[in-house]
């Protein structure tokens, strides 16, 4: 201390404002700095978690529509006949779209298996129908109670006559199995 009240009055001021410069610059390294990157790494934590929270409640929205899909489906299921006999119905549908004479073949198909939903397929074959007479037993076919799903549909026109159609689909047919209700 004997050395500084030996400067004079101008190293004084010199040596004690340096000194509170050091002594900002190292709070200001030690204290200031490390919350300012604190607070920005937050932010930017805020910001990410911000929009994980909205992706996640799109996700949450996303699967309610699932949900109350998948619900109507097996509540329909659920009120469809039991013992359904897809070929009778889909002759049946023939026969009130008058094409019964046109259908070539029915075939059972293999389906993949499934814990919750048992499925039946029928490839169906059709020869010599038009587009109207197409169209309209299709559209019966899916308006049926029954849960019926048409996949695979093949049309092509016949070599004889353009408007006539060969035609190859697959008529699935859902019901639930008793443990997954």
């Amino acid at each position: 201390m004997n050395y500084f009240h030996m400067l004079q009055r101008r190293e004084q001021v010199l040596v004690v404002s340096a000194g509170i410069l050091v002594l900002a610059a190292a709070l200001f390294t030690l204290v200031v700095d490390p919350i300012l990157a604190r607070a920005t790494h937050l932010d930017r934590r805020l910001a990410i978690a911000s929009r994980q929270l909205t992706e996640l409640q799109n996700l949450r929205g996303d699967y309610q529509r699932q949900k109350q899909i998948i619900n109507r489906i097996d509540a329909q299921l659920r009120r469809q006949q039991e013992n359904f006999a897809i070929f009778s119905h889909l002759e049946q549908v023939a026969g009130q779209t008058g094409i019964q004479d046109k259908i070539q073949s029915m075939n059972t198909t293999a389906s993949p298996p499934n814990t919750v939903y048992k499925e039946v397929s029928v490839e169906v074959k059709m020869e010599g129908v038009t587009l109207g007479q197409l169209t309209d037993y299709l559209h019966r076919v899916e308006s049926s109670p029954q849960v019926l799903k048409i996949k695979r549909l093949q049309v092509k026109p016949t070599r004889e006559d353009r408007q006539q159609l060969s035609v190859r689909f697959r008529v699935s047919v859902f019901s639930l199995i008793e443990s997954a209700g």
